[in-house]
């Protein structure tokens, strides 16, 4: 697909209630019990589900794998081609997405459209996905990891988010509020309260993994939401300045900075405190940035499209999505 064509956003076909979803393992390892756990979950939600053959899988030599590339590439494939499977839900993230990039099979992508959901390592596949055919993933809560549905700490919140986000019982324009008891977020520079444009949630050193590649989609006018996980605050200086120096900072229209989890309460603070400060030093006055945005790997979590356009209201924290097909 030429590059201007995949600029097209198209949303996905909704999960209906009672359809069926398909758990594949792309990137780390997962449990056969952590598999059933999320199978029976979701199962008690009303829904069908698949799990792919290797999804237990163990790469036979790098233990942090999900078994061989080939055999991830094709449980992923072949729920992207089975027109019954209605939604495709990542297992965990870890590492290992980004070695399926090249041999995914965009033209069924473009043929059937339907969610694919995950965060953290999942992250290339969504940046892949949206650079090579214009189509919406999510970054949402997976399947045994992340307080995903197969754990205890699957937050409810954060559940009716995933929802919201994938299925048809939401109409557009359609409305993503940050959590009720949660504070507003810190406008850190802004010259106006509303800001629009395609919203690229992204692990920060997973869009960085993948700079000079032809997966990372056109961020012109993007609103970027940023977080991370074991990253300290000079690695994340690093992104920033990799970002900087290529000119992308520049074509941005927002930077909208989420969870950034250290090992400790301090560093957590730091992150907290220092990150938005960072962008602040990086990014040319003409981009909007504010933190505080309820997106990381954090338990309680939006589930947001991946290149969808929307109106974000900085006062009220929302995410307003619009017409589904195109934007």
């Amino acid at each position: 697909m030429p590059p201007e064509a995949a600029r097209v956003r198209y949303w996905p076909r909704p999960l209906q209630k009672g359809g069926t979803i398909g758990i594949c393992s792309p990137a780390g390892v997962s449990t056969s019990e952590k598999l059933d756990d999320a199978a029976h979950v979701l199962r008690s939600r009303g829904y069908g589900v698949v799990v792919t053959p290797h999804a237990a899988a163990v790469h036979p030599e790098l233990s942090y794998l999900a078994g061989t590339e080939d055999n991830r590439a094709a449980d992923l494939n072949a729920l992207l081609r089975d027109p019954a499977i209605d939604l495709i839900l990542c297992a965990r993230g870890g590492f290992g997405s980004g070695k399926l990039l090249d041999t995914l099979d965009y033209a069924a992508i473009r043929a059937d459209p339907k969610p694919l959901v995950g965060y953290s390592d999942i992250t290339a596949l969504s940046l892949g996905i949206l650079a090579q055919t214009g189509v919406v993933t999510f970054s949402g809560i997976m399947a045994t990891a992340g307080s995903g549905f197969g754990e205890d700490t699957l937050d409810a919140w954060s559940e009716a988010s995933f929802w919201q986000a994938v299925g048809d019982a939401t109409p557009f324009p359609r409305v993503m509020e940050r959590p009720p008891d949660s504070p507003a977020w810190d406008i850190v520079r802004s010259d106006t309260a509303i800001v629009s444009g395609p919203v690229i949630p992204v692990c920060f050193s997973l869009l960085l993994s993948l700079w000079g590649t032809p997966y990372v989609p056109d961020l012109t006018g993007a609103i970027l939401v940023i977080e991370d996980v074991h990253e300290e605050l000079y690695a994340i200086d690093r992104f920033l300045t990799q970002l900087r120096l290529a000119g992308a900072l520049d074509k941005l229209a927002a930077i909208l900075v989420g969870s950034f989890n250290g090992t400790t309460d301090e560093e957590n603070e730091k992150l907290k405190r220092d990150v938005p400060h960072l962008c602040v030093a990086h990014a040319p006055p003409t981009v909007t940035i504010a933190s505080g945005v309820a997106y990381g790997h954090i338990p309680r979590r939006l589930t947001l499209p991946v290149g969808a356009s929307a109106t974000v209201d900085l006062h009220q924290g929302t995410f307003t999505f619009d017409n589904p097909r195109a934007a």
